[in-house]
């Protein structure tokens, strides 16, 4: 992650600023599928992992995100120009937030770190997810929406298309809040082998090990109910520092050889990166969901 090492020392002085250990809770609840609609599932549930054989042209890094939340935006049967529209902002913030880009620093707004305590260190995703989508949500850096806009804004003058813009644009700091990477205060081999990593995922995205099948074939989502807290939620189900699932993939990435091909990385890497995957295009089907509820532009 590009000038993430510099950063570090804020994060040590903000985790003694802050007293308390965010708190995760999840409610269980299911309803039955609905005219095709994935299924509404709790995150401690299991995931089953499909069979590989279905293939779908998918890329990692940033074809990733247009491409996760292509797969968000058509489970919920809306129209392709509309799916292209969610899909292809979902993108946009590694793009206009590189570097220090109207005052906005790419590596705070795109992750959300924990560390070995269970505490926030370091990360402003929630704020740039919510705000993108909801407008100011009461922070000193508030609003963070892009060009200080939102969803809500566009939608609420009847503009469906800026709206989604929005949506898409949004949709990208869950994501990123889903990979652990993005939410573990970083150890020096996760800082040197950070690109490493997707580099695989790219690699065995539609071919190796097809990641995409088991995105494409799940046919689940996380209800958002809270922005900020979905994000948090997110990441503190996938940190090294307080998840068995963030674990599991650091350390078999690490028994694996810090791997980068197609077909390598051993088989308890390959099916918790899955589940890490499928849950970033979950939270994607229920960030859209929200919004859409939200400001009834079904």
């Amino acid at each position: 992650m590009k000038k993430f090492a510099s950063y570090l020392l804020v994060g040590v002085i903000l985790v003694l600023l802050m007293a308390g250990c965010s708190q995760i809770t999840e409610v269980k609840n299911t309803i039955p599928q609905v005219n095709n609609l994935p299924e509404l599932i709790s995150e401690d549930a299991e995931i089953i992992i499909p069979d590989e054989s279905a293939e779908i042209s998918v890329m990692w890094q940033k074809p990733t995100h247009v491409n996760l939340t292509d797969i968000a935006a058509s489970s919920w049967g809306l129209s392709s120009s509309r799916v292209n529209t969610i899909a292809n902002a979902s993108d946009m913030p590694d793009v206009y937030q590189s570097g220090l880009d109207n005052g906005y620093n790419q590596q705070w707004s795109h992750a959300y770190l924990y560390c070995s305590l269970g505490f926030w260190v370091w990360g402003d995703a929630d704020d740039d997810f919510h705000d993108n989508i909801d407008q100011e949500s009461g922070e000193i850096e508030s609003p963070e929406g892009f060009n200080n806009k939102s969803a809500k804004y566009y939608y609420e003058l009847g503009d469906q298309f800026n709206g989604d813009w929005y949506l898409g644009y949004a949709i990208h700091f869950i994501e990123d809040a889903c990979i652990i990477l993005h939410t573990s205060d970083p150890t020096l081999d996760m800082l040197t082998h950070h690109f490493d990593f997707e580099e695989w995922v790219d690699n065995n995205w539609n071919s190796g090990h097809n990641f995409s099948s088991a995105v494409a074939n799940d046919g689940y989502y996380y209800a958002v109910t809270d922005l900020k807290q979905a994000v948090r939620n997110a990441a503190y189900n996938c940190s090294y520092w307080t998840s068995t699932l963030g674990e599991t993939v650091w350390d078999n990435y690490i028994s694996s050889g810090y791997p980068t091909t197609a077909g390598t990385g051993n088989s308890t890497l390959v099916a918790n990166t899955k589940t890490m995957l499928i849950r970033a295009c979950r939270y994607a089907k229920g960030t859209i969901k929200y919004a859409l509820d939200k400001y009834g532009q079904w």
